[in-house]
């Protein structure tokens, strides 16, 4: 466990700037992020259909070095755990958020135990996917079934619609860009990337359109690293809009994130159980 299998991965999707860490026993990985304090990473599998409430969802906890520290970290079912199809992953402070069909869980990221969340099922929500949040203590969350953005506040516990628009084509990955305080997220439908103000207007950020894109993350210098599930690739994109691929022939990438301490992207392929790790 932890060793690096690169003649492996590099015949399985023919790039030379990836290598993956050994994880059996994933099950449909959604989300995988890295804890930027203590290097652990975090990957969600769904475990069975993506609207199922089954409660077979588990997350996995790795080390830092890429050994499983916990294959089931957090497990539906264990100890009468509710955890039916987790997807998006969030970091903040001590809490693992979790989005899960309809409802925001949440857990200790040191002891996987239950912290709470946020129950959305009064708005009818059909397909919670991505989160984010802000430093004023906000979090963000993205669904795909409904076209709606909600913003969920942390402190009074408040949940509200930010986005209520079928013309943005499924809201799937999203993130806060802090250095210019306001959000950015992908579309599944429309293939598309929107800024989003914190007041709630939405404008298309470039004109260039991509197939089904999932996961959605930036680096330390401003540029955008979008994954395109259908299409097996991964983007990056500048500033000023210049695109470049980063990785192709990619087996189902789904919500990608980045380590941006090793400057890797990391990538779960929901249909391959496994996770790649890409150079950028």
């Amino acid at each position: 466990m932890g060793k690096f299998f690169i003649a492996a991965l590099l015949s399985l999707v023919g790039i030379s700037n990836a290598f993956a860490f050994d994880v059996p026993g994933l099950k449909v990985p959604e989300s995988f992020i890295v804890d930027r304090e203590t290097g652990a990473y975090y990957i969600s599998n769904i475990n069975g259909g993506p609207t199922e409430k089954n409660s077979n969802g588990f997350i996995t906890k790795l080390k830092p070095d890429g050994s499983v520290e916990a294959l089931k970290f957090v497990e539906g079912g264990r100890d009468g755990l509710l955890l039916n199809a987790p997807k998006g992953l969030l970091l903040v402070g001590d809490i693992l958020y979790v989005t899960d069909i309809d409802e925001v869980r949440a857990f200790d990221k040191t002891t996987g135990q239950e912290r709470g969340g946020f129950d959305l099922r009064t708005f009818a929500p059909k397909f919670l996917n991505d989160l984010a949040s802000d430093p004023q203590g906000y979090i963000y969350v993205t669904d795909m079934g409904t076209n709606r953005i909600f913003s969920i506040d942390t402190s009074s516990k408040v949940v509200k619609v930010l986005v209520d628009d079928k013309k943005i084509g499924s809201p799937n990955g999203i993130v806060f860009d802090e250095a210019k305080g306001r959000l950015l997220f992908v579309t599944w439908d429309s293939g598309d990337i929107f800024r989003l103000s914190r007041s709630g207007k939405v404008k298309r950020l470039f004109d260039f359109k991509f197939g089904s894109l999932d996961g959605i993350d930036l680096d330390e210098k401003g540029n955008l690293f979008v994954s395109s599930f259908t299409g097996g690739k991964v983007y990056k994109i500048t500033r000023r809009g210049k695109v470049s691929e980063v990785a192709t022939d990619l087996v189902t990438p789904a919500d990608i994130s980045l380590d941006t301490k090793k400057r890797k992207v990391l990538v779960p392929s929901f249909n391959g159980n496994r996770i790649f790790l890409l150079d950028y």
